[in-house]
């Protein structure tokens, strides 16, 4: 024997139980000879042909393969290891007799031809003591593995989380936290889900003075000077120009935009240099969204929270439905939100083709997060028989939580916006039967009485109350243990 089975693990690899060669007893010029012993206890014999056990002629074959592999490192010498040997046609395999548990197998594999250092023909013949067994006629092609690496042929196993790189930004994690208005989500949670990776994102709707945007970046900046932030903003709020621009001017890395399109939106992120994710719900909104400029589409399906993109007449879909539609019509990435709770969730829309997530409601029941600590308490206290949709003057629905204005909001006795403080927020898309900006801002500060608490569907789920850091990290490590035995398959 000069090979035994740890020096061929060396050589070629495979493991237990996908190793066919115990030993190697020669190799004389293109000539091998290897064997295997089997056992009646090897549990390939068990499964296959129960009422009559012998070898399964795959593994034989591969057997065979695999010893022919080991001449071939040897004959290729010095630099074998960079090399990949696949063994791409068997042209004959004929079987004369059965091989049964307990038999020694003997393969001798003879190289008939090597061309070029790129393709190898073989021989094998496979005995049991005297007696031949099989003869088998195979092809293996010889590939640089930094030359299939370049040529991107298929995929690549990701065993953890991906980063996000979309237009001039590239974050850590692929995680984006959602920009929550009315003033949920300001510098101190968005910093701090940047300064763990993901993407911190500040909602700018309902502000109307540019200076307070400005003033919410720079202490995100702060928190996290390395990390990415953008901002969160409606199209038909007021002062959008305004807001936006000052936005680019302080130095954001991203805006996400819903509640329809704008022009001049694409044409600021041009001018600044600043990527924009225009939200979609379904597949025509989202090939609008890439036609217009968009560099990314958040998909937000029925799960999420807040106002929802299905107006009346459309039907309500999740997520991952409306994702799998609309990674095959656009070219751009796509960003899955709604509904998303776990690792597991993250690792599930990655694998539907989406090239991150947005996550809101998890977000909200952190200490970072800029809201009164009644408005979290809302959210541990919450079942599922809390959650409620309701209708938004903007004439979309809105997934919320139940309080005592909720209660009046349904019966149709919600007061109504007084003319002389109407500020004309969200312009003439309002039908004015309430004022939904101060009943956001009320539950804001802790005033549930009178305050609109949105929330996704999931937040009957929610127990305590962690630090962005601890959240993050539960993600991370529950997802990545997903893709460690079950690894994602990415463009390398």
């Amino acid at each position: 024997m000069i090979l035994n089975k740890e020096q061929i693990k060396e050589i070629i690899p495979y493991d237990d139980p996908f190793l066919w060669v115990d030993e190697v007893e020669s190799i004389k010029d293109n000539t091998i000879i290897g064997y295997k012993e089997t056992s009646p206890h090897d549990p390939y014999f068990k499964g296959h042909f129960t009422d009559f056990p012998i070898m399964p002629g795959v593994l034989v074959v591969e057997g065979v393969a695999q010893t022919g592999t080991i001449l071939l490192r040897k004959i290729i010498g010095e630099g074998h290891e960079n090399k990949h040997l696949l063994a791409y046609q068997v042209r004959s395999a004929l079987f004369f007799s059965p091989i049964y548990p307990g038999d020694r197998i003997k393969y001798q594999v003879n190289l008939l031809g090597y061309y070029n250092d790129k393709i190898a023909n073989f021989k094998g013949e496979v005995y049991v003591g005297e007696t031949k067994k099989c003869e088998v006629r195979f092809v293996v092609a010889v590939v640089d593995k930094q030359e299939l690496k370049e040529k991107k042929i298929g995929k690549a196993p990701q065993t953890k989380l991906p980063s996000l790189k979309i237009g001039s930004f590239e974050a850590a994690l692929p995680i984006i936290q959602g920009g929550m208005a009315v003033r949920v989500s300001l510098h101190k949670l968005a910093g701090n889900v940047a300064k763990q990776g993901g993407v911190g994102i500040i909602a700018i709707s309902g502000m109307t003075d540019p200076e307070e945007a400005r003033e919410e970046i720079r202490k995100a900046r702060a928190i996290a000077p390395e990390g990415v932030i953008g901002i969160n903003i409606m199209g038909v709020v007021g002062h959008f120009t305004e807001l936006v621009t000052a936005a680019m001017e302080t130095g954001i890395d991203l805006v996400i935009q819903g509640a329809g399109f704008r022009n001049d939106i694409f044409e600021l992120g041009k001018k600044y240099n600043v990527p924009i994710f225009s939200m979609a719900s379904s597949v025509k909104v989202a090939k609008k969204g890439e036609a217009l400029g968009a560099a990314a589409i958040v998909v937000e399906g029925s799960d999420a929270g807040g106002h929802l993109g299905f107006p009346i007449g459309h039907p309500f879909r999740k997520t991952i439905d409306i994702l799998k539609d609309v990674v095959k019509e656009v070219k751009i990435p796509v960003i899955a939100a709604g509904g998303i709770f776990t690792g597991e969730d993250i690792v599930e829309m990655l694998r539907a083709g989406a090239e991150g997530v947005q996550m809101a409601t998890r977000f909200v029941a952190t200490e970072e997060c800029d809201v009164d600590q009644k408005f979290k308490d809302a959210y541990l206290k919450a079942t599922k028989d809390d959650i409620i949709m309701i209708k938004s003057p903007v004439g979309l629905p809105g997934r919320a939580l139940k309080t005592p204005f909720t209660e009046k909001l349904l019966a149709g006795t919600a007061p109504k916006p007084n003319p002389l403080e109407c500020k004309g927020c969200i312009g003439d898309i309002c039908n004015k039967s309430y004022c939904i900006l101060k009943a956001l801002e009320n539950a804001r500060k802790g005033d549930l009485e009178n305050g609109l608490v949105f929330s996704g569907s999931n937040v009957w789920r929610i127990n305590e109350i962690v630090p962005v850091k601890k959240l993050i990290q539960e993600l991370v490590t529950e997802a990545n243990a997903i893709l460690k035995s079950q690894p994602l398959l990415t463009d390398s």
